[in-house]
């Protein structure tokens, strides 16, 4: 491979890399704004800027390729002073909201202001300000933050394919907007506060809730389609604030659909079913383990069981229900059940051109794969149905003609209302386990939190159910 030399370190590159990223393979840190990886370079903010020798002038490390033979400086006298330039006019007008804005403790501009910022500012003008504006029930934007670095502009135009986005005015009046203020309408609105570098665009759903550096991260698996995109959960105190994408090149890149972003709320939703419960005539009362599951066990007691398991199960749980099926519950069929007209991996297909599956459960493949077979209906004769879920799967319409249920697993109080026995289970956020997505490749889910309430971990549930 073609090598150059970085801050008098020798690096190996790719033909047509540039110098930002062959820096970082050997540990060389070249600032920048406008530059990200997964949208197109347009060397608009000149913080990258770098000394090449054999070059009279400073070159910005994004849009230049690395060369055979190189020889590039990064902290030069020249360099290391346009960048502090760079810095001051930044900083102009920026307001001084680091204490009450969303991006404090993760924004690049609070990291390239300690390190190339000055402590004084020569500018005497009155700062330029803007009414903070909604744009819709995703973002809200704070234009006095923005540095005009236009990565939302190019977001929504190469990766949203949705041109909502536009820089208005010119010079110190250049304003970041929509077009005629209109709300933001791509369902990957939540990419805008991915990429902004500094605290202007913030998600509404987290604005004022957390501080960055309190929260726990998890590298996890959304659960929000058959994708299987690769994400962070952001937790405290065993409750989720927010998800984030994390780069996967094979499956989401850096992006992350709205409705995987925000699926996480049904794991804290005050309807959900937190603890063991059985019908009464006044609807479901709550109850403990011991009673709820001998409620469970009695509902299905000399009837024909069959066993509906959610394809949002992981492939442990669907393997143990496998197990369990014949010695429990008299050989009952096991059939899988998730989302509406997508019976088998055959019918999921694409739901856009970017990211979202039809299939809104992750594991279709996976329970495919070890042999379970799609709800069709009622198999004739059964009259008791055990239902297990992990809080995605939507429940069939045709329950109702089964004499008798009993639910396993996360549901909401409205969905159970007429179940003889509900036994609270575990979302994805508070298990481990393994799901196949489309492509057919195998990821871990991982535990962010620890199950809330009485909820229990499937295995648990079994175990108990086994020995009462």
């Amino acid at each position: 491979m073609p090598k150059c030399i970085i801050d008098g370190r020798e690096a190996e590159f790719a033909p047509g890399q540039n110098l930002i990223e062959v820096a970082k393979t050997v540990g060389v840190e070249i600032p920048y704004f406008c530059y990200h990886p997964g949208l197109s370079v347009v060397a608009q903010c000149r913080m990258c800027t770098v000394e090449i020798e054999k070059m009279p002038k400073l070159q910005t490390a994004c849009s230049t390729a690395a060369t055979e033979g190189m020889v590039v400086k990064t902290r030069s006298a020249r360099a290391i002073q346009n960048q502090k330039s760079v810095m001051e006019f930044l900083l102009i007008n920026h307001p001084l909201d680091c204490p009450i804005c969303d991006k404090a403790g993760e924004c690049d501009l609070q990291d390239e202001s300690f390190a190339y910022g000055s402590p004084y500012s020569r500018y005497t003008e009155e700062r330029r300000t803007y009414l903070d504006l909604d744009m819709g029930p995703v973002i809200k934007k704070n234009m006095n933050r923005c540095i005009h670095c236009t990565r939302c502009i190019r977001f929504g135009t190469e990766v949203a394919g949705i041109h909502e986005m536009v820089a208005v005015q010119r010079g110190n009046n250049t304003e970041i907007t929509t077009i005629d203020g209109r709300p933001l309408e791509t369902d990957y609105a939540g990419n805008y506060a991915d990429v902004c570098p500094t605290g202007s665009l913030t998600l509404k759903d987290f604005r004022f809730k957390k501080r960055a550096w309190f929260l726990k991260k998890t590298s996890t698996v959304c659960e929000g389609c058959a994708k299987g995109c690769n994400m962070e959960l952001h937790q405290d105190g065993n409750v989720i604030y927010r998800s984030l994408p994390r780069e996967n090149m094979e499956i989401n890149k850096y992006w992350l659909c709205d409705e995987g972003r925000f699926n996480f709320h049904y794991v804290h939703d005050q309807r959900r079913v937190l603890n063991p419960a059985i019908a009464s005539a006044s609807g479901l009362q709550m109850t403990d383990w011991k009673a709820g599951i001998a409620a469970a066990k009695a509902a299905l007691a000399g009837r024909k069981v069959a066993i509906l398991a959610g394809s949002d199960l992981t492939l442990e749980e669907a393997k143990l229900l496998l197990e369990v099926a014949p010695k429990q519950f008299g050989g009952a069929p096991v059939f899988h059940f998730g989302t509406p007209g997508i019976k088998t991996v055959l019918d999921d297909a694409p739901a856009d051109k970017i990211l979202k599956r039809k299939s809104k459960t992750s594991n279709l493949n996976g329970v495919e794969k070890l042999g379970i077979k799609p709800y069709a209906g009622l198999p004739a004769g059964i009259d008791a149905v055990l239902v297990v879920r992990g809080g995605r799967a939507q429940l069939p319409t045709d329950l109702d003609q089964a004499k008798s249920l009993v639910g396993i697993g996360v549901f909401n109080q409205p969905q159970v209302a007429k179940f003889a026995a509900v036994l609270p289970g575990a979302s994805f956020a508070e298990k481990d386990g393994t799901i196949v997505n489309y492509e057919g490749r195998e990821q871990k889910i991982k535990r962010a939190i620890n199950p809330i309430g009485k909820s229990k971990l499937l295995p648990e549930i079994l175990m108990m159910w086994v020995n009462q």
